[in-house]
């Protein structure tokens, strides 16, 4: 019984997931330019006080949203590295491995 493995595929995953990277990056821009373009709707009264202050505010919950989402960006970006590093070191090993039967 042996251990396969398939740098490759390994290779295609690590594409993928850092697409998911990217696709969370461009959709933090597209909300950060909209936001930014919106200006401040909400106005400078009572009511638009109550609406953006405190800890339920939306300014907070703006604040952690987009925390939120470039850290998932950020995990996404390491798993996209590990998973190329895994396969460089696979395929690494794999050589060695047969060069030690090599003449």
């Amino acid at each position: 019984m042996g251990v396969e493995n398939y740098p490759s595929l390994l290779d295609k995953a690590a594409q993928k997931t850092g697409e998911v990277r990217d696709r969370i990056n461009a959709v933090l821009t597209t909300l950060s330019s909209a936001l930014a373009g919106r200006g401040a709707p909400w106005g400078n009264d009572k009511i638009g006080d109550q609406f953006t202050q405190g800890e339920n505010g939306y300014f907070v919950s703006r604040e952690n949203l987009t925390t939120s989402a470039a850290n998932m960006a950020t995990t996404f970006d390491n798993f996209s590295t590990s998973q190329t590093d895994a396969a460089f070191h696979l395929r690494t090993m794999d050589l060695g491995n047969g060069d030690q039967y090599r003449t």
